[in-house]
């Protein structure tokens, strides 16, 4: 293959022009002939008994063409199969596309309707009268399981849903070895992604093929496809995924609920159904990340080595049980974080509340996971009397135990851990910072700075919740499988066909770079078809706008593809040009002979010959010139499949970062002024090195915004008082700090460019950084940060206690 000419260097973007200049097509810009608008009707109680639904009103208000009741859709449809993240149930629980018998969360669906236009659909739904029995609502984990509570569903008969527990090495030992045990307890609330976009999907039935085709917003066609054979009974599903505004795991689970609703609405009508989410729909039933209590202790030396942890977590679910374990089960894939840690004991407990449902969320249990680790590790320096930055480094791996396998089976394929630390050190001049800060606080001013680190996951184990459901029935399948298809077209240029969805992470651009220097051709001559259509597309269970998957699994197939299509390439070359093709060469879409100029003919001519002139092949050549490769992950062993011990490999490939907050905390008011934050990072060989930085950019501000105070608020009855984005709380970017990001790659050595992760990077460790800064900032005060969100409410609050 040529030398590397467009990989490791910025490209010019291939979405972006269509994007700045309003040619994005996104599910609202689709419109067709006869098309229909839904709206969904919804509960208005966080927990009541659905006594009655009359809907004959609406049924005969004008223009309404199809109305779904709780009723019609357990008539019409099945319930969904319960999947991974609920396999742990007592019993099993019927989960429909809406409410059945009972509302279990504010703004649960309850039914829908489509109507000629959206203001007439929203009209009728006015006119559909639902009989309420109110119920007492639980949003509270510890009033939810207490013996008295009243039950969200009477199956199960508790609001503990779920309980279970792992443990690696030898737990009690190391606890009896131990100098000291620190112990902490520590929170994390709700929040979310919110994405420009909120949910939107069309459905388009034809009753004579029965054949169901959908547009819809969805990060993982998957949830999307098996949804509706479930749900509705059909095979020939067509699913197509257009222009993404953002995802962030927001668009994985519950979507499928609106997709069948819609569907269900295109079949009784016969004609195209639209529905599209508004705002204050999307932060009351689009799904939450979860709200996380963790009771964490660690056994230590007087060095400060940690010999053991072990935590207890309590998950607050929300009003569903499809996505019962997800933040828990998600802790497998950075367990150990960056510490040589060998025993480790993990204990979850999942309690459905009168809430939202949880659903992913960037990182998805992972920000938690590295919260308890580097809070017990702020925790173990302050409580020995040593700096926190010595802790860190006693326990990190160290780069000559690469690769290393953690003591739950993950193999961290590369890193310098050690390194990544000190980098980030000498580039915010820690000590000079550590003197300034003593300076200004003989003034009064309350610095903080903060210094953490973490790994970032990437490409997903299908079967990695059988670690923690080893009696699960159904198996989710191991490792994953994701595809690509390239052809050179008849004119020399190129057609990619991606395996996965883009929700706007540059994933043509970043392909087409791969692409081209393989093929020896110019990325502006290869175009990606879009958008993803489960028809067209080569698509396998790694197809995912989520769990960092598509550096694993799109690069390595679209590697494949086009090492393959270059084989053939030069086959058809050697022999029309009468050449061994290991004596050819590719520039510029030219196949040229070495030492010899007048040997060479170009892509647009080979092309020519591989469609339309047979007589100019080679025996048994395949006609065309395209290529399919679907792409497995080929270092999966051991552990790919869980073992009876619970080892499993839950990713396949580490990213890291080392982290450094520098705030500033006013006294008066408690808000929280982040004056410099700092990343070292290590992403394998980077492809792009603006589309990586514009991940760590995003996860990053999203991370200390979480930090800072975006969030979801309930009253005592289950009412969502956060509604709309005012409320809460996003950043803005004035109060989003300048990230400043330095690169230090470690190649993996089991990628195939050495890539690895950087989706979710940032977003892991900055909401334990800005933790960290800020109870540094008020050590004065003698106060310590447990929880999040640190608005300036709960920092004053701190501040307070401290005075007195």
């Amino acid at each position: 293959m040529n030398e590397t000419k467009y990989i490791g260097r910025t490209a010019r973007s291939k979405e972006g022009p269509r994007h700045v200049t309003g040619r994005g097509r996104f599910a609202d810009d689709f419109v067709m002939p006869g098309m229909l608008h839904a709206v969904i009707l919804r509960s208005p109680h966080a927990h009541a008994r659905i006594v009655n639904v009359d809907a004959a009103a609406a049924r005969a208000a004008p223009g309404v063409f199809a109305v779904i009741t709780p009723a019609e859709v357990q008539q019409k449809s099945r319930p969904f199969k319960p999947g991974r993240y609920a396999a742990g149930l007592k019993k099993p629980i019927p989960e429909y596309a809406t409410a059945i018998d009972k509302a279990r969360y504010v703004g649960e669906p309850i039914g829908a309707l489509a109507a000629r236009s959206r203001g007439a659909a929203e009209d009728a739904l006015e006119l559909i009268a639902v009989e309420y029995d109110p119920l007492p609502a639980v949003v509270d984990t510890a009033a939810a399981v207490r013996p008295t509570a009243p039950l969200l569903f009477d199956e199960l008969g508790s609001n503990l849903a779920w309980k279970g527990s792992l443990r690696y090495g030898d737990i009690e030992g190391a606890f009896k070895q131990a100098d000291k045990i620190v112990k902490e307890k520590l929170k994390i609330h709700r929040y979310s992604s919110t994405p420009l976009e909120p949910l939107a999907c069309i459905a388009s039935f034809d009753a004579a093929s029965k054949k169901l085709t959908v547009w819809v917003n969805a990060q993982v066609p998957e949830v999307i496809y098996d949804a509706l054979r479930e749900a509705l009974g059909l095979e020939d599903i067509r699913v197509i995924i257009p222009d993404i505004g953002g995802g962030f795991g927001q668009k994985i689970h519950l979507i499928r609920k609106y997709v069948v609703l819609v569907s269900l609405l295109a079949m009784e009508s016969e004609r195209p159904v639209k529905w599209i989410e508004d705002r204050s729909e999307h932060m009351m039933a689009a799904g939450h990340s979860c709200a996380q209590e963790f009771d964490v202790e660690a056994a230590v030396k007087k060095d400060g080595t940690v010999l053991g942890l072990k935590f207890t977590e309590i998950d607050d679910v929300g009003g569903s049980v499809s996505t019962l374990t997800i933040h828990f089960t998600n802790k497998l894939n950075n367990l150990s974080n960056t510490y040589k840690v060998k025993n480790i004991y993990l204990e979850g407990h999942s309690v459905v509340t009168n809430k939202c449902p949880v659903i992913p969320n960037r990182g998805i249990g992972k920000p938690g996971m590295c919260f308890i680790w580097e809070r017990i590790m702020d925790r173990i320096a302050a409580e020995l009397g040593l700096s926190p930055v010595e802790v860190r480094f006693t326990n990190l791996v160290q780069p000559g135990e690469m690769p290393y396998t953690t003591p739950s089976g993950n193999v961290y394929d590369s890193g310098d851990y050690p390194g990544l630390l000190k980098r980030a050190l000498e580039k915010i001049e820690y000590e000079k910072l550590r003197e300034e800060q003593r300076r200004e606080r003989e003034r009064g001013r309350l610095l903080g700075i903060g210094v953490v680190i973490g790994v970032e996951p990437g490409g997903r184990n299908a079967s990695r919740d059988m670690a923690i459901f080893p009696e699960m029935k159904e198996s989710p399948g191991s490792g994953g499988v994701n595809g690509a298809t390239i052809k050179l077209e008849k004119n020399g240029t190129l057609t990619l066909f991606l395996g996965s969805p883009n929700c706007g992470q540059s994933h043509e651009t970043t392909t087409a770079q791969v692409a081209a220097d393989i093929l020896g051709i110019e990325p502006e001559q290869i175009s990606t078809s879009t958008p993803f259509d489960s028809d067209l597309a080569p698509w396998g269970v790694a197809a995912a706008n989520s769990g960092n998957n598509f550096h694993l699994y799109d690069i390595g197939a679209v590697h494949g593809a086009a090492t393959k299509l270059r084989e053939k390439v030069l086959a058809l070359a050697a022999h029309v040009l009468n050449a061994k093709t290991q004596e050819l060469t590719i520039e510029g879409g030219v196949v040229q002979a070495a030492g010899s100029p007048i040997k060479k003919i170009t892509f647009a001519d080979l092309g020519k010959i591989a469609y339309g002139n047979q007589a100019m092949m080679p025996k048994g050549f395949e006609a065309g010139l395209q290529a399919t490769f679907y792409y497995t992950f080929p270092h999966g062993e051991p552990n790919l499949v869980p073992s009876p011990e619970g080892l499993v490999r839950a990713q396949f490939t580490f990213s890291a970062g080392a982290h450094v907050a520098v705030v500033e905390v006013e006294r008066d008011t408690g808000k929280v002024h982040v004056l410099r934050y700092l990343i070292v990072g290590d992403n394998g060989a980077v492809i792009n090195p603006d589309v990586v930085n514009g991940q760590i950019y995003g996860s990053a501000a999203h991370g200390i915004s979480v930090a800072l105070g975006e969030g979801f608020v309930y009253n005592s009855d289950g009412q969502l008082l956060t509604l709309t984005l005012t409320d809460y709380g996003k950043s803005s970017t004035m109060e989003t700090p300048r990230i400043e990001a330095e690169h230090r790659p470690a190649p993996s050595p089991f990628t195939v460019l050495g890539q690895k992760a950087a989706g979710e990077g940032a977003a892991i460790p900055s909401p334990a950084a800005i933790a960290s800064a800020v109870e540094d900032a008020l050590r004065p005060l003698g106060v310590k940060v447990r929880e999040l969100p640190l608005s300036p409410e709960a920092v004053w609050k701190l501040i307070e206690q401290g005075k007195g």
